[in-house]
């Protein structure tokens, strides 16, 4: 009677390994593309979703709610959304930060603003036109403000569930 032996030679072994480093050496940057993406879009849509909120308070408040961008161009960037004294100047002091957020968020993003400050008045057709854009690596995503009041997000890189410019 022949005995049979269950397992792998050491041969076999050896192959399976090598097929799966060739299998991940080719997925593994396809996962860092995929995390910078994810990265962008998540900080885009916080800043979206924070100008939004800029523009229901001065609504609801019935007064200029003022973003203030400092750091633009850096990945060392903040952002506050403040009841200014004067809405027009971000250093004359606030009355009320009603929301901030700043590059330890978002470590690796780089945020350029096309404007120093962003007010939204209580009335539409007011607002200032212009496009912040945040990037990292060879990911960007705009959101973009028209005078009309209007804010959309968009991006010429093919992000996903974000819009083409």
């Amino acid at each position: 009677m022949e005995k049979r032996q269950a397992g792998l030679t050491l041969i076999e072994l050896l192959i399976g390994m090598v097929v799966m480093a060739l299998l991940l050496a080719i997925a593994v940057p396809s996962f860092q593309t995929l995390r910078q993406q994810y990265t962008v879009r998540s900080a885009g849509m916080a800043m979206y979703a924070d100008l939004q909120l800029a523009r229901s308070e001065a609504i609801k408040r019935n007064k200029d709610i003022t973003v203030c961008f400092s750091g633009s161009g850096t990945s060392s960037w903040s952002y506050q959304i403040q009841d200014l004294v004067n809405s027009s100047d971000c250093t004359a002091g606030a009355n009320e930060t009603i929301e901030t957020s700043n590059s330890q968020d978002y470590p690796a993003i780089t945020l350029t603003a096309s404007y120093n400050h962003l007010i939204f008045k209580p009335r539409r057709n007011t607002l200032t036109s212009g496009n912040v854009t945040l990037s990292s690596g060879g990911q960007e995503m705009k959101i973009i403000s028209w005078n009309n009041s209007r804010i959309r997000t968009c991006s010429d890189d093919r992000l996903i569930g974000v819009p083409a410019c």
